[in-house]
């Protein structure tokens, strides 16, 4: 073969290695964005029973065979149906405080099993349920917080309406459930206050900050297009951070120090803007803890012993009010 032929050869070579190789990227790129969005929004759905077997293998599940219960249903958004349990118990009765708990991505209303011994104790009855997509709710697209917040709305105000005497209405959220609970103040004034536990400050910095972390720059926009076209999810729009700018519902963040899911500086910024704007926050980062652990790690009695004091702190609730209880 001629030198002229090798050089052609050769160059027929680069060629097809760089259309492939931009073959390859453009997949991968195309992967991201349908791949990425696709899983967030069609969570895998997890068993009551997986979920409660989950609990007391923690030692998490504590007295709640021992509460009264009573499950219902609530129409939300465009007339979707969630499934709710309202669990109470004679120290809860007449205290007019209550409290939503939202769960996490791909979990269940009965993972919030673990945080109502501290509100019992504290005097709430609690409404755990199921977010769209999950538990025993029919099939639906999941946003991590968008729409999930105003299915969280028409709760809001089913509880108000089912229950005269609510004086305090606070919602708890842990993971996707704190993103729900915080958005939630776009479309309601009713909230009393925001325990957000382990909660993004964004769907587009979650999904931009996982694929930063493998050095991955441009694969966090790719999937922010597939939210948009497939979805009709502007991963911006899902915000926390946004939601609670302008308001002044008092907020705890809590996160776990060693989360390898949802980035501590999440609840750091949603903090440092809270403070800015002159709203009451606090924030306890937990030792230690992992995503979704910060109860388990700290104990059930330092949990609720930091959620009380800072209701007190914020003025939601006086210590006088908890000592004519009492008596």
């Amino acid at each position: 073969m001629s030198k002229s032929g090798k050089k052609a050869s050769k160059k027929k070579v680069l060629k097809i290695v760089l259309i492939s190789l931009a073959v390859f990227i453009v997949l991968n790129l195309i992967g991201a964005a349908v791949g990425t969005s696709t899983s967030i929004t069609h969570p895998s759905r997890e068993s009551y029973q997986n979920r409660i077997d989950n609990v007391k293998d923690k030692g998490l599940w504590g007295d709640f065979d021992s509460y009264d219960k009573q499950d219902y249903q609530v129409a939300g958004l465009d007339g979707y149906l969630l499934s709710c349990t309202f669990v109470s118990s004679r120290e809860t009765r007449g205290t007019g405080r209550y409290v939503i708990i939202s769960h996490g991505h791909k979990s269940n209303k009965y993972a919030m099993v673990k945080f109502v011994d501290p509100y019992i104790q504290l005097g709430f009855s609690c409404i755990i349920y199921d977010q769209r997509g999950h538990g025993a709710n029919d099939k639906a697209l999941c946003s991590m917080g968008g729409w999930e917040a105003q299915d969280l709305n028409y709760l809001i105000d089913d509880t108000y309406s089912r229950y005269k005497d609510v004086k305090i209405l606070g919602l708890h959220g842990e993971s996707m459930g704190s993103s729900t609970s915080l958005n939630v103040l776009r479309y309601t004034d009713k909230v009393s206050f925001i325990v957000a536990d382990c909660g993004m400050e964004s769907l587009k910095y979650m999904v931009h900050d996982m694929y930063n972390d493998m050095y991955l720059y441009p694969f966090g926009t790719c999937a922010d297009i597939g939210f948009k076209l497939l979805y009709g999810i502007d991963t911006a729009e899902v915000s926390g951070i946004d939601a609670i700018k302008g308001k002044n519902v008092p907020v705890f963040f809590i996160h776990g120090a060693d989360d390898d899911w949802i980035d501590v500086e999440n609840s750091k910024d949603m903090y440092d803007v809270a403070i800015k704007q002159g709203s009451y926050a606090a924030l306890w980062l937990v030792p230690e803890a992992k995503h979704g652990e910060s109860l388990k790690v700290a104990g059930k009695e330092a949990y609720r012993d930091h959620i009380y004091s800072f209701l007190l702190e914020a003025g939601v609730i006086n210590t006088d009010e908890d000592q004519a209880e009492a008596a």
